[in-house]
């Protein structure tokens, strides 16, 4: 039963923190081919440059919350950014949720493998397409 409730706990603990490292590696796939400083200016529309304040911050769920659009000027925010802050917190905590506090090296191992794959297969695939375009 303790066991259950550790894997739980860890897998809620890790969840939120997966979402906010994806969050973090969406805008460095972001900003980083355009040439552009991973700290300033702070996240912002590229639009219209409205400045995101801490509650439009908060992974998937101020996408929802905003429905998929900047606040300020109605922008559309792309699908795939909350897809895939999504399923980064998946890939940290679904291995802990597993297994964790039984092998807790290897859940945490195996979710960082797939946590720093998606940004990766995301850049690839970007640079595929922009060479086709």
């Amino acid at each position: 039963m303790l066991d259950i409730l550790c894997n739980v706990l860890g897998a809620a603990f890790l969840l939120p923190l997966g979402m906010a490292m994806g969050s973090f590696f969406e805008l460095t796939a972001d900003r980083l081919p355009r040439g552009e400083s991973l700290f300033w200016p702070p996240s912002h529309c590229r639009t219209c440059g409205h400045r995101l304040p801490v509650d439009e911050l908060i992974p998937v769920i101020s996408y929802l919350a905003q429905h998929g659009r900047c606040r300020a000027c109605d922008t559309p925010i792309g699908r795939g950014v909350p897809i895939r802050e999504a399923l980064s917190g998946i890939a940290l905590a679904a291995p802990w949720l597993i297994v964790g506090c039984a092998h807790p090296m290897a859940s945490l191992t195996a979710g960082i493998v797939v946590l720093v794959a998606i940004p990766v297969v995301r850049v690839v695939t970007q640079r595929r397409v922009r060479r086709i375009a």
